[in-house]
């Protein structure tokens, strides 16, 4: 909609507010869609290039709107692209994109035709780099690799224990309560491995965080102790953490401290206490998770937070996990706003330390 442009005379005032608003709502859209987004004009020529298309290609909108996109596609291959399009109903087209230093990008995209009685007025073109895809396809099949290897586990416990009452009657009456108690607790496990799998699926779409709330540190860390399973004479888990609130959504806060614990308790195999200390500043609230566990080599701490990272020493050969614990970790503190750091000791322990902003 060209503002500067006389309006016709049959163009009331409530037409005219809703068109207006129609504009508003459509630059909105244009700039919180994901996808990378160009529209053009009737002869070809840029119109809009939204936030995600500068990522993609590094060209700014404004050094682009009014030039032909034939000169950021490759060859001559932009009346193809737009000629795959000649109505509305949207079509698959690749092709590749020069980027702001010249080097090319090959991108899948997919065009429509804006059309005004039957004449076409301009085109959408939407598109992601193809290497975008194919590392969404990388994680998707790290995490099918990572959910079939850590799902066998608890799964091979339930089958054998559960096959085995079922083959000796008699056995039940004697330890059928012990049995019964392993298979419930590796039902716990697959339970939280799955929800560990789903909180990853909602990192990938940035939806992390329902609701928030100022609660008592202690308030979150009972919950979490209820779901923990680990042997009170091996690992003592200590709190300073009284009269100290936090603020954030209660249930993410709780899989931040299961992970931190359950991680801390599982490379501490000799045992030891687990410190969790807790303090309160005007604007924000600081804890640190303590262990005196096998410790992080120095080399290996940068990567810690990354998806499907797991230390590999002689300390931690006969650990199990699927390398999500931190990077979930790290991705509910940063979508409260707050920051992580890990310092370590190796043969000596741990010490994560969070900072979370107090927001109402």
């Amino acid at each position: 909609m060209d503002i500067g442009r006389p309006l016709p005379a049959d163009v009331t005032r409530d037409l005219l507010d809703e068109l207006l608003v129609l504009k508003s709502l459509y630059e909105v859209l244009n700039g919180v869609v994901r996808d990378a987004v160009i529209e053009l004009d009737g002869a070809g020529r840029i119109v809009r290039f939204n936030a995600a298309a500068e990522q993609a290609t590094g060209h700014s909108a404004t050094s682009l709107v009014g030039r032909d996109l034939g000169e950021i596609v490759e060859g001559t291959n932009a009346a193809g692209v737009l000629g795959a399009a000649t109505g509305r109903d949207a079509h698959d087209v690749r092709f590749n994109l020069l980027d702001s230093g010249g080097s090319t990008i090959d991108v899948l995209g997919r065009v429509a035709a804006l059309t005004r009685a039957g004449e076409i007025e301009g085109w959408l073109l939407s598109f992601t780099p193809q290497r975008k895809i194919a590392e969404i396809e990388q994680l998707k099949n790290e995490l099918v690799g990572a959910v079939s290897h850590e799902l066998k586990t608890p799964l091979a416990s339930i089958k054998a224990y559960t096959a085995t009452l079922r083959g000796n009657p008699a056995l039940y009456q004697e330890r059928g309560a012990e049995f019964l108690e392993v298979v419930e607790e590796q039902a716990d496990r697959l339970g939280r491995l799955i929800d560990d799998m789903l909180l990853v699926t909602r990192v990938d779409a940035e939806y992390l965080l329902r609701t928030r709330s100022t609660v008592p540190i202690d308030d979150v860390l009972d919950r979490v102790d209820r779901t923990l399973r680990f042997d009170p004479s091996l690992h003592q888990i200590v709190r300073d953490t009284s009269g100290v609130d936090i603020s954030g959504d209660p249930e993410r806060l709780e899989d931040v401290f299961r992970n931190l614990l359950e991680n801390a308790i599982k490379y501490s195999p000799r045992g030891g206490t687990i410190t969790i200390a807790a303090e309160r500043t005007a604007d924000r609230t600081v804890l640190r998770v303590r262990d005196e566990g096998v410790g992080i080599p120095e080399d290996c701490l940068p990567y810690v937070f990354d998806r499907f990272y797991r230390v590999e020493s002689e300390l931690t050969q006969t650990v199990g996990g699927n390398g999500l614990g931190l990077f979930i970790v790290n991705a509910l503190v940063r979508a409260h706003g707050g920051s992580i750091d890990v310092r370590s000791e190796l043969g000596h322990g741990t010490t994560v330390t969070l900072t979370f902003p107090m927001r109402p």
